[in-house]
């Protein structure tokens, strides 16, 4: 296999850059949320937020480690993606929890999740799954 044949194998130029672009937005939300001073209250209370999203320190322990997992992945473009599949299947995951526990209201909701994570969370999840796709049939030519 040729230099030319390996380079039509790999994930497109630009899925790093947006790989790094997730990373980042994930990592200034978790660092933002460490600093506000109610992280550390537990349960679901509307009033704990940053900007329109909700805050714990579980919620903030999983946006910052996304956000470094985020640029990690962006420095290599198999990296980038398979970082698009984790995050399309975990934050597939974290919307449908958070639909759910949003619905119910649980007042002992760890989480603290509210409609604006659902949509960033769902969101997320398909823009991983769209970078995801598009990045391995353009690796797969």
């Amino acid at each position: 296999m040729t230099s030319a044949e390996t380079r039509r194998r790999t994930a497109p130029a630009w899925l790093r850059p947006a790989v790094a672009v997730l990373g980042l937005l994930y990592l200034a939300l978790g660092i933002a949320g460490f600093l506000t001073p109610e992280t550390a209250a537990v349960g679901h209370e509307t009033s704990r937020a940053v900007w329109i999203f909700s805050l714990t320190s579980l919620l903030n322990m999983v946006h910052t480690a996304v956000g470094v997992l985020g640029l990690l992945a962006a420095t290599r473009r198999t990296g980038s993606i398979i970082y698009c599949w984790v995050l399309f299947v975990g934050f597939t995951g974290m919307t449908a929890y958070g639909v759910l526990a949003t619905a119910v209201g649980n007042p002992d909701d760890p989480v603290n999740l509210n409609w604006a994570d659902n949509w960033l969370h769902g969101l997320t999840a398909a823009a991983g799954l769209v970078l995801g796709i598009v990045a391995a049939r353009r690796a797969a030519r």
